[in-house]
Formats: structure tokens, C-alpha cells, sequence
């Protein structure tokens, strides 16, 4: 089987990845930049309430074949690309990979618990309960590896971010990742081109 390069995307908190994802121009821009760098774009849905479970599915999608693994994503999706680059790494340390975020969520151990309550999926529409027990499921996985690992991180902030504070993540990141901080933008992040465009300067070459 010849080798291949798999370049994962992932949503973030509340939203979701439709099988038609033609009207969302940042994930069209992610597909766009993998297929055209030789990557197999894979972008997964995540229910961050069964996210130990999705984790271990996606693992189990990168077989034999795969000599590189891109994980990609916003805002929480961000930090589920971290949790699964680690994952892979202590598993399989032949395969090169790399973790970006966009205004990626951090240390769900310490803020996990702001997300209690009641919570509805923009995309989706669904109404649901976060519980104690789905934060304390993400903070597992982030335990249960080491974040500030020395493998290939990047971080993309747009500091006009309304949700999560850029200078808070900047200080939590800078020191483990590849760090880039844009004027402007917003939660949803503005600036996917600038960012794919280093990344590819920084990581692919």
C-alpha cells in the first residue's frame, strides 16, 4: 500500500461539520490547502460528549499506510487536534504529525467547568445538559497525556476574539507552540489563509 498523508479538520464546541460543507468557507479553504498538498482531508464531526470515544475512532482510522498525520481545528477542535496528536504520538512515534488550532480552547482541567448547563448546537440545533461528567471526560483526556509535549504545534489567535481571551492563550501557548496573533477577527477566526500559509511554510515547506 503506498504511503499516504492524512489531514484531519474538526469543529468546535456547539457546532458540527455537515456532509455538505460548501457554505462554510473556512472549512472549504482547510480542504482546499490539504487535497492540493497531497493530504487525504478528513473532516470529522466531533460530539465533544462522547470525545474519548470519537478520540479512539479516529486513531483507528490512521493504518499502516499513513506516513504523516495533520490534525486540525477551531476553537475546541483546536484543542481535540492537540489531545489526538499526542494520542497518536504515544502510539505510533514513526508517523510525523502536527497539531493546529484556531483560537484553540486550553487547560479544560482548570476552565472545563464553565461549560455546565444548558447548551444548544448552532449547526445542528440540538438542545442539551452539559454535565460535570462530560467536563470531567475532556479533562481525562487531557490528563492523561502530556499537552506542553516538544511536537509540532500551532497556534492561530485572532485577538477580537469575543469568547476566549487571546492574551490568556497567547501566555498558555507560547512556550509549546508555533505562535501567531492577528489584529482583528473573531471567535470563528478570520484569518484561516494567513495561518494555513504559514503552517505550510513553517511545517510542510
Amino acid at each position: 500500500m503506498p504511503p499516504v498523508k492524512l489531514f484531519f479538520y474538526f469543529n468546535g464546541f456547539n457546532s458540527a461539520i455537515l456532509d455538505d460543507f460548501s457554505g462554510n468557507p473556512k472549512i472549504v479553504a482547510v480542504a482546499e490547502f490539504a487535497v492540493d498538498r497531497g493530504y487525504r482531508f478528513l473532516p470529522i464531526s466531533v460530539c465533544y460528549r462522547q470525545a474519548r470515544e470519537q478520540a479512539q475512532e479516529i486513531l483507528a482510522m490512521i493504518d499502516e499506510s499513513a506516513v504523516e498525520v495533520v490534525f486540525c481545528g477551531s476553537s475546541m477542535g483546536g484543542w481535540f487536534a492537540r489531545i489526538l496528536q499526542l494520542m497518536l504520538n504515544r502510539e505510533r512515534t514513526e508517523i510525523r504529525s502536527a497539531a493546529v488550532g484556531f483560537n484553540p480552547a486550553f487547560s479544560l482541567g482548570i476552565y472545563g467547568n464553565m461549560l455546565l448547563g444548558p447548551q444548544s448546537n448552532y449547526v445542528t440545533l440540538e438542545d442539551y445538559e452539559w454535565t460535570a461528567d462530560h467536563t470531567r471526560g475532556l479533562q481525562a483526556l487531557e490528563a492523561d497525556i502530556e499537552y506542553r509535549a516538544k511536537l509540532p504545534f500551532f497556534v492561530y489567535l485572532d485577538k477580537a476574539d469575543e469568547v476566549i481571551g487571546w492574551e490568556l492563550s497567547a501566555a498558555s501557548h507560547a512556550s509549546i507552540s508555533r505562535l501567531v496573533c492577528f489584529e482583528g477577527g473573531c471567535h470563528s477566526f478570520d484569518h484561516y489563509r494567513e495561518a494555513l500559509a504559514d503552517f505550510a511554510a513553517e511545517f510542510i515547506g
